[in-house]
């Protein structure tokens, strides 16, 4: 309450006529003894001297030497909002020297210090016989201190270091380790050069495995952080992070590199693909990101993702975990209102050890228009697309595709959805064996018309909501894909009813067909009890060839269906399903159950079918090539998260999988964290294999304190 009645006196004391001089203002007390150059106030004393509101029970000012001293259960609040608690003290000069008795500071990130005496020069505290903790909620408990320094001997610079002579570092009491000379910045500062907390863990790949830490803090706007990787088995890794705050963007740099010392024990099968490292005689990664606001209209960017091999960003536990294609990638943009444009140039890595499989983007050009028209919402989408190969091959690609669609809703409840595309192409091919053609001209008209009709089915148990839907898509008919289009679609309980089932935006895919599901939801009170989609399409005209897992090699479709399911307010099952009537048999099953509430979360997922796009054991690299996407996998995936407190949290995670049913990894994760520190500790096991790549079990462990590291 004291605390909040000084704030309110520094509000206004410049409105109080009761001024001493230029840099003291005396705003209240019980009794005031003026003589010649000094004052003298008593009870309930308070102070603004030079931007600092100081209380007291006794407090006096002598004007002749600019001295202000202070006795009794003193506050003091200056201007970096850090708050003092004294028995006594004498300040002259803008705080620039002084003296103090028993101080407590409260900084302004509510770490807490104290000390049996200060002495203040040139706007530093040396404090004698120092306590410091961050923890400010332990403070205020009963429980002891999650971790304290101790030391002799404190130079606290508001503006700078804080610097420790023979300290202890006590965690929960106990004495861990004892440091002639430790230092961290002050809370006030922002950055500061130094080292960082370091990360530890252990493998039976790499073995003992260290990351120290150092910051070089360049200016205001830029850092630069020297993070090297340090192993007990394969020598050392040398990484780095740079960034940099522009005024209208932003600019980073994650890059590290290392020799062949790595690549000693390797997969037989991946013979060929380890001489490539080696003869190389490094291994190294570049990431870098670029985002730049030219104009309110305009911006430009760059993403930079290049490394020497796959299998090296899978070697050491630090390092970020790649996605199963790196793409880098050039881009400049323009944002007016709801019409977009985008010039783009872009390389790929599947498999950056094979020259062969890069591809150049050189350049996509991309323009989005949209209005309305006639009610409906009425798009032009256009695309240039040059695609350069490392053996000279040159391909060029123009899209346009004009579209209209409305929602029209009926009497009696019926809706009617159309929409209208015609898509214009034409295609260049360098090399005739590239393509089914070498250059073409085409014009692919498309109109697509769906009818739904939601009906509520009232009960006491629930309220239903069941939707049929049929469509019909009518387009002219195209017998092969080109070399831009991607063959593999897939029918699933999304896209059954859309116009186009492509990857692509601008793929549209011709054909006659009709689609038609229903859909039910569930309701009750108000709330959700959850849905169940069935669909399924008939081909009019004869497509083009499609895979076996698409759903879409004969002329009826399989039939799909989704459904999710709240059994209770914790508790929800769901499923997904692709069921051939042609084999008698469902080609894919998606199943699981989710449990959440306060303490504890849980998540058992099923798989058993024809791979399409989500796969939980993509971390093996033999299946991430995914030649063979028509291969058959089963598996399950376990993973569990208990918070036995607001602290503590232990979660788990089981996968098992693959034609064999091994068992593909499994872990175990212990984490606290409060307002001062946080640890975690994982144990893993992973049975992948791969390059260098061998099955390992590998234990991590992450430090992290307030103000002495990140």
């Amino acid at each position: 309450m004291r605390k909040k009645i000084l704030i309110s006196f520094f509000l206004f004391f410049h409105g109080v006529s009761d001024v001493c001089g230029d840099d003291i203002t005396f705003i209240n007390s019980d009794q005031t003894l003026y003589e010649k150059n000094k004052i003298s106030c008593r009870g309930n004393v308070v102070v603004a001297y030079y931007g600092a509101i100081v209380s007291a029970d006794e407090i006096s000012f002598d004007k002749t030497q600019d001295i202000i001293t202070a006795n009794g259960h003193i506050i003091l609040k200056d201007k970096k909002n850090n708050i003092y608690f004294m028995d006594s003290l004498q300040m002259h000069r803008n705080f620039s020297s002084g003296s103090a008795e028993n101080i407590k500071i409260i900084m302004q990130d509510k770490s807490r210090l104290a000390a049996s005496d200060c002495s203040i020069k040139d706007g530093k505290l040396l404090l004698h016989n120092v306590i410091y903790t961050p923890c400010y909620e332990c403070c205020g408990s009963s429980q002891e201190l999650t971790w304290q320094i101790k030391s002799s001997q404190v130079t606290f610079d508001p503006d700078g270091l804080v610097e420790y002579n023979d300290a202890k570092f006590e965690l929960l009491g106990n004495v861990i380790c004892y440091m002639p000379y430790l230092s961290h910045p002050s809370p006030r500062v922002k950055k500061k050069s130094g080292i960082l907390a370091p990360q530890f863990s252990t493998s039976s790949k790499n073995g003992f495995c260290i990351l120290p830490k150092y910051l070089c803090s360049i200016s205001e706007s830029q850092e630069l952080v020297l993070k090297p990787i340090i192993t007990s088995k394969i020598g050392c890794v040398g990484w780095m992070y740079y960034g940099h705050r522009l005024k209208n963007g932003e600019l980073s740099i994650d890059a590290s590199i290392t020799d062949t010392k790595s690549v000693k024990n390797y997969d037989a099968n991946d013979e060929k693909t380890i001489k490539k490292i080696n003869a190389s005689g490094y291994r190294g990664h570049i990431f870098s990101k670029l985002k730049y606001e030219i104009n309110d209209t305009w911006r430009c960017s760059w993403d930079i993702n290049l490394t020497s091999d796959y299998y090296y960003l899978k070697r050491f536990p630090f390092l970020e975990q790649p996605n199963r294609i790196l793409e880098s990638n050039a881009k400049l943009e323009g944002f007016d209102g709801r019409n977009y444009t985008q010039i783009k140039t872009a390389i790929f890595q599947e498999d950056p050890t094979i020259d062969s499989t890069m591809q150049k983007v050189l350049p996509i050009i991309e323009r989005n228009f949209s209005d309305t028209l006639f009610g409906g919402t009425f798009n032009i989408d256009a695309m240039f697309l040059n695609l350069y190969f490392c053996n000279a091959r040159v391909a060029q690609k123009i899209i346009t595709n004009l579209s209209w669609a409305k929602s029209f809703l009926l009497s009696n409840g019926h809706i009617i959805d159309v929409k209208g595309i015609t898509s214009f192409k034409g295609i260049n091919i360098s090399e005739r064996r590239c393509s089914s053609y070498d250059s073409a001209l085409r014009i692919i008209p498309q109109v697509s018309i769906i009818w739904k009709w939601p009906l509520v089915i009232a009960s006491d148990f629930a309220e239903i909501i069941a939707t049929p839907m049929i469509g019909v898509i009518c387009a002219s008919n195209k017998r092969y894909h080109d070399l831009f289009e991607d063959p593999f679609c897939e029918i699933n309980d999304i896209n059954f009813l859309d116009g186009s089932k492509s990857i692509s935006p601008y793929n549209v895919d011709p054909g006659s067909r009709i689609c038609y599901g229903t859909k039910f939801s569930a309701y009750k009170n108000g709330d959700a009890l959850g849905y169940v989609i069935v669909g399924r399409s008939t081909e009019l005209t004869k497509n083009s060839e499609q895979m076996d897992v698409s759903g879409l090699k004969h002329k009826n479709s399989n039939i799909v269906s989704s459904a999710e399911i709240f059994l209770t307010d914790i508790t929800s099952l769901y499923f997904n399903s692709s069921y051939s009537t042609q084999d008698k048999k469902f080609l894919k099953i998606e199943t699981g159950i989710k449990f959440s509430q306060e303490r504890f979360e849980g998540d058992l997922f099923l798989f058993d079918g024809k791979q399409c796009f989500y796969n939980p054991f993509l971390r093996n690299y033999k299946d991430e090539d995914e030649s063979d996407i028509t291969k058959k996998y089963r598996g399950l995936m376990l993973a569990a998260e208990w918070k036995a407190s607001d602290k503590w949290k232990l979660s788990s995670e089981l996968v098992l999988g693959h034609e064999e049913n091994k068992l593909i990894r499994h872990n175990v994760g212990l984490k606290y964290k409060n307002e001062c520190s946080e640890l975690e500790i994982v144990l893993e096991r992973t049975n992948y294999s791969g390059g260098d790549l061998r099955p390992e079990t590998s234990l991590r462990v992450v430090v992290h304190l307030k103000n002495i590291g990140i």
